[in-house]
């Protein structure tokens, strides 16, 4: 009978039950539990029978029936309703990845995210953990898998991103039943992750810079200089999201302001995609001075369709990045003895050089598409000679004298 007033022996799912019983002197607990094997006759996993001593029930430190309750509970039966005793938890973690995870989750994601969990569950997670059962992960076997990987020289930021994927996955288990209890991944220590070093470069190096590198890519510098658009983001605008009149433009029912380019895509591993973020859409001004070199891209080569990219290359397709990268901004960036440039740092230098001309950090915040102006904060980058000829207006050394 149930050890809190009546019922049967054997558990029903969700019940937190069992047997209670004292013989020779001790109490003993029988209950049952999932077993990972199936009866063949009736296709219905098999559940095993247990019984474990609980205390002893006389002598000096014998206890009374209601105490046994209470250790029986605490020590075997309040974690009959965690995962670790449920169906599912018997499953593997590579069965739950192809039968939930990839079914549920990977849909849902754009083909970047679907690409990035597919690459760290194949190489890195299932190979290892993915003949473990839902219960038997636990914080030393997922810190071991890190602590392997650390040492196969992999950079901090890789693991990490071992550990979020494998996180991502745990969390679902948990939701569908698969998993209970603290995520093991939570508790696991990484070292410090110590990130490269973003710099933005001063408005003179940005001309040069474009200077140096042959057009389209020079227009496309001095633009992501000046709009602060990620490099995704500017290969995905088309024309019909850019303004370059004085009036306002309707597109699809959105009013596009005069002197400005609609953010709304992302061109990505060689598609069309969504932004990264809701934040991330979003009108951004567009220089005077600028508009008509932007303009000219229009009449360069293929005479350009609204639905053109406005960075097109000979098959109307928008250009490659990694491309335009290798071929054309690094070799210029090391010319002028700036290696460490990159399509991102340009967008760095927007938010640098909207902070030297007074914009506050809402207004970047809006033009660089940030849900927070922490991140923005990030992205802004002080001239050391600006703070120094600030401190020196600010105080007056002579009264020192």
């Amino acid at each position: 009978m149930s050890i809190f007033g009546g019922g049967e022996m054997a558990r029903r799912r969700g019940q937190r039950t069992g047997h209670l019983y004292k013989r020779a002197g001790v109490w003993y607990l029988r209950y049952r539990v999932d077993s990972v094997e199936t009866d063949p006759e009736t296709g219905k996993r098999k559940r095993e029978r247990l019984t474990v001593p609980i205390a002893l029930a006389s002598g000096p430190r014998g206890v009374a029936k209601r105490e046994a309750q209470r250790i029986a509970w605490d020590e075997y039966l309040s974690k009959l309703d965690q995962a670790a005793m449920r169906p599912g938890s018997m499953r593997t973690l590579q069965e739950f990845v192809a039968e939930r995870f990839e079914a549920d989750v990977l849909p849902a994601l754009k083909p970047t995210g679907r690409a990035f969990y597919r690459y760290i569950l194949g190489r890195h997670v299932l190979p290892e953990l993915g003949g473990l059962a839902m219960r038997e992960i636990d914080t030393a076997s997922v810190q071991a898998l890190l602590n392997r990987k650390l040492k196969q020289k992999l950079s901090t930021q890789t693991v990490t991103h071992i550990r979020n994927c494998l996180s991502a996955v745990l969390r679902h288990a948990k939701t569908m039943g698969w998993f209970a209890g603290d995520l093991p991944t939570a508790s696991v220590r990484l070292p410090e992750m110590r990130r490269k070093e973003r710099r933005a470069l001063r408005w003179e190096q940005v001309c040069a810079l474009a200077r140096t590198v042959p057009e389209p890519v020079a227009t496309l510098v001095v633009f992501l200089a000046v709009t602060g658009l990620r490099i995704g983001e500017a290969m995905g605008l088309r024309w019909r999201w850019v303004n370059l009149t004085a009036e306002p433009a309707i597109v699809e029912a959105e009013v596009i302001p005069p002197m400005s380019v609609a953010v709304r895509e992302n061109y990505v591993r060689g598609r069309y995609q969504s932004l990264k973020t809701a934040r991330s859409s979003r009108n951004v001004p567009v220089p005077a001075w600028f508009a008509p070199r932007l303009a000219a891209l229009m009449t360069t080569g293929i005479s350009a369709t609204p639905e053109d990219p406005v960075f097109r290359a000979s098959n109307g397709h928008p250009l490659d990045q990694h491309n335009l990268a290798r071929r054309a901004l690094k070799p210029a960036a090391q010319a002028l003895g700036m290696p460490w440039v990159s399509w991102h740092c340009l967008r760095h230098t927007n938010s640098t050089l909207a902070d030297a001309a007074g914009l506050s950090l809402s207004e970047r915040q809006r033009i660089l598409g940030h849900a927070t102006g922490e991140m923005s904060l990030h992205y802004t980058h002080a001239e050391l000679e600006q703070i120094r000829e600030r401190w020196e207006r600010a105080v007056d050394p002579k009264l020192l004298q």
